[in-house]
């Protein structure tokens, strides 16, 4: 097997915080998160995100707070066998509301590293390396990732946050090292994960008003050397898209828009929660230099949420599998099986305000 070798164009500077460059009094929202599905040798699907967030803004900003360090956790292990649709999968996770009460939080340069600290946890990065360490809700971690190709800055470079009032990429990466949960032990290797650094800067968006009866999806696929990530968001006019094969960049995109569609196949009524959600899908992104089809169905899912001025957000991870093609205008034709794929898909669910008086 070949060695997996570490790839970034990602800088140090670029993992600091930076919501002091946005304009005064400007709400916020900065993410330094962590999205890793694997397979353990005894194979067993596994899927772990651990985000640290700043927000902020005021108390009568979208998050009803002035400067909060808050976190979000989520975790499962499943059999690898996905067939036979979705199920109604156990899992470990919370809801990330900021006006709940948060461990101070901290980020720091030292020795070559910026630390983000919240709780127990720490997310420590030394591009084109980072940890994750510590423990949140008894799920402990101690996890290496590596990155493995370079990040679009779809959200625009930090060096221009201030011109802009907005920065963030979408970073590949490996992972190798260990989950506890529940008293068992996970083990992950490069060779079988999969994973990104989500890292950005901007404003905050009252997510309840913009998502009440809007929806979006936040996607990526994963196989061999293959990667498709979309961030389709049409609410907020984002419908961005980044093609990946054998290390070479296909641009799917033209002036930062891609023609994207998320066909809602099947339906599943989730009982834990009531609420009808999609778990089959057909994708379609088509551009002048390809199109891309994949199938996909959903086999677990996760959930957390957000509260907002306008009420609260519900979002599904719905890890699934795709198959499907990569047609190329250069000819390649790239038959895709069994591809390791995640599935985020967001929407108001409680469209309340407090008027608390």
């Amino acid at each position: 097997m070949a060695e997996i070798k570490a790839v970034t164009n990602v800088t140090l500077a670029d993992q600091l915080s930076y919501v002091e460059k946005l304009p005064a009094g400007v709400p916020y929202m900065e993410n330094n998160g962590f999205m890793i599905m694997g397979e353990t040798d005894e194979g067993e699907e596994v899927s772990f995100v651990s985000c640290i967030f700043r927000v902020g803004g005021g108390k009568d900003g979208p998050w009803q707070v002035d400067d909060v360090y808050k976190g979000q956790t989520t975790f499962f292990a499943g059999p690898k066998d996905h067939s036979g649709g979705i199920r109604d999968n156990h899992f470990l996770g919370n809801r990330t509301w900021a006006t709940d009460h948060w461990e101070k939080g901290s980020v720091e340069e030292v020795d070559g590293a910026v630390i983000w600290t919240l709780g127990n946890r720490q997310h420590i990065c030394r591009p084109p390396y980072w940890e994750i360490k510590g423990e949140h809700m008894g799920i402990e971690f101690d996890l290496k990732l590596t990155g493995i190709g370079n990040a679009p800055y779809h959200k625009g470079p930090f060096a221009d946050l201030e011109k802009n009032n907005i920065a963030g990429f979408e970073h590949p990466l490996c992972a190798e090292g260990t989950i506890t949960a529940e008293g068992k032990t996970y083990r992950l290797s490069k060779e079988k994960s999969f994973g990104c650094q989500e890292k950005f800067t901007q404003p905050a968006w009252d997510l309840a008003d913009i998502l009440r009866g809007e929806t979006y999806y936040w996607n990526w696929w994963a196989s061999g050397d293959v990667r498709v990530f979309i961030y389709y968001y049409p609410s907020v006019g984002k419908t961005f898209s980044h093609v990946s094969i054998g290390g070479e960049e296909i641009e799917f995109s033209e002036n930062g828009h891609s023609n994207i569609t998320m066909e809602e196949k099947e339906f599943w009524i989730d009982p834990k929660t009531r609420m009808r959600i999609p778990v089959k899908w057909h994708f379609n992104l088509e551009s002048k230099n390809g199109t891309i089809d994949f199938d996909i169905e959903a086999a677990y899912r996760t959930y957390y949420s957000y509260l907002t001025t306008s009420g609260a957000t519900m979002h599904y991870g719905l890890h699934s599998h795709s198959q499907g093609t990569i047609k190329l205008t250069d000819g390649r034709n790239i038959e895709l099986k069994d591809m390791r794929t995640y599935i985020e898909h967001g929407w108001t669910a409680i469209p309340l305000r407090s008027h608390a008086e």
